[in-house]
């Protein structure tokens, strides 16, 4: 299916994980991708991979705490394919040493993780409107997380910041559907990442999956193939929603993972 035949994708976080996933699935689905990340040689070499088969992409370098480079990264999309039709916002961090419970917090990590996590968003979101409305409409996809929904007993940064991204795509989406431009965001459970890898032990990735419904845990395409069709026709008049893709772990009592029925 040639879904993105002639559309221009830009997708922040685009060298690894799920932002690599979701520039793999927009690729093979015909559109022309711009791989934005901090890691520009991750970036490069997946561009490169990918025109080595015939797929239409391109890397550019983008500092999630610099609005200039968030401005220059939209530029340099439009310089190389003359628009910006979806726009994914894929970034974000977490530091689970400085993350922790209210009371232990480190409040000095605030700043740069919300800069990341939200502020980034901001910033390219507001780079690319101005293309968006000129040229009838697009769609902005934000990737928000579990934790944006749910308490847990640290990560309240980054609970807080992804609990910011699911409302920004709802006055996104509030303010500019009458330009035919719409914004929704995705909150994944744990996905199988080298970041959770490096983050989480495994009697945490296996206390995820003891309580999820599904008897696996999600892999970065689970959550590409839910990007690409919210940035698709065949979400055309779905806009302002947080979709959750957890395996099940969020619809549930504690009941479930504790007993067997």
């Amino acid at each position: 299916m040639k879904r993105f035949v002639n559309k221009t994708v830009l997708v922040t976080g685009g060298a690894a994980g799920i932002g690599r996933a979701t520039v793999e699935r927009f690729v093979k689905e015909g559109a022309k991708v711009i791989i934005a990340d901090c890691n520009i040689e991750a970036a490069q070499k997946l561009a490169a991979s990918l025109k080595d088969n015939e797929y239409k992409a391109e890397a550019v370098h983008f500092d999630a705490s610099n609005e200039v480079s968030a401005l220059m990264a939209v530029d340099k999309a439009i310089e190389l394919f003359g628009s910006i039709d979806i726009l994914v916002n894929n970034v974000g961090i977490t530091d689970l040493s400085r993350d922790l419970d209210v009371e232990n917090l480190d409040i000095s990590y605030f700043n740069q993780i919300f800069h990341v996590n939200l502020l980034s968003m901001i910033h390219t979101t507001r780079a690319v409107l101005p293309m968006m409305k000129s040229s009838g409409g697009g769609s902005i996809v934000n990737v928000a997380s579990i934790g944006g929904v749910t308490g847990d007993f640290r990560g309240t940064f980054y609970g807080l910041s992804k609990a910011g991204v699911i409302n920004l795509s709802r006055y996104i989406a509030t303010q500019y559907g009458k330009y035919k431009i719409r914004c929704n965001s995705v909150s994944p459970g744990l996905v199988l990442t080298g970041a959770a890898n490096n983050n989480l032990s495994g009697n945490a990735i296996k206390t995820f999956l003891s309580h999820n419904t599904l008897p696996y845990l999600g892999q970065p395409a689970d959550i590409a193939s839910v990007i690409v069709f919210l940035s698709s026709d065949d979400a055309r008049y779905v806009t302002g929603q947080n979709i959750i893709v957890d395996g099940g772990l969020e619809c549930h009592n504690p009941t479930v993972g504790e007993f067997d029925e």
